[in-house]
């Protein structure tokens, strides 16, 4: 608590630079409480507080390969909704992560995912496509999005798999992976957990 957002995004920056980073992938984005419902809610000097949710979106690049990963966690004990919330947003990641796979449409991995929030009732509050592709550029082609209908995934594509839920006023989460397509499914290339974290201090 009380730390600020740009001091965590400075932070990332530097242990990514340590560990061989030739400078960031994007803006880093650090969204603490209202304002983890912002999709590119890039660090602000907003100091974190005892309940709030906060997304974390970074990546790095390495011999001019771009990378991107986002995790929400929480600081304290997340309430019973934060809670739902976070779950739903882990099923439709998980879903759409095994979707994945060469000869799939983009369109019909994202709407895996779409639908399992859609279900859920937040369907108005997942505004973007559930991933682009990552390579010597940060967003390019394929884009897993519903206006997409005619691009299929091919092998060794790396693609991010991201769906989100931003809700006004409370807060959002969003889960990310970057994965490589494969003839059978997908590989996951980004490795940090994505258990439901309450952080202590």
């Amino acid at each position: 608590p009380g730390v600020l957002e740009r001091d965590i995004a400075m932070e990332l920056e530097f242990i990514m630079r340590k560990l061989g980073s030739q400078r960031n992938a994007f803006d880093i984005i650090v969204a603490s409480g209202a304002r983890s419902a912002l999709p590119h809610g890039v660090a602000s000097d907003k100091p974190l507080a005892v309940g709030d949710v906060v997304t974390l979106d970074f990546g790095a690049v390495y011999q001019g390969y771009h990378s991107d990963i986002t995790r929400t966690v929480f600081l304290g004990k997340a309430s019973q909704k934060q809670r739902d919330l976070y779950g739903l947003v882990l099923e439709a990641q998980l879903a759409g992560i095994n979707s994945v796979k060469a000869g799939r449409h983009c369109h019909e991995v994202d709407a895996v995912a779409r639908e399992i929030i859609a279900r859920a009732g937040y369907g108005d509050y997942f505004g973007h496509g559930l991933g682009h592709g990552v390579g010597l550029v940060i967003h390019e082609e394929p884009r897993l999005s519903p206006s997409n209908p005619d691009l299929m995934l091919q092998p060794n594509m790396v693609v991010t798999v991201e769906p989100g839920v931003y809700l006004p006023e409370f807060g959002g989460v969003r889960i990310e992976d970057m994965v490589r397509v494969t003839s059978t499914g997908c590989e996951v290339l980004t490795a940090s957990p994505k258990h439901l974290i309450e952080l202590d201090w």
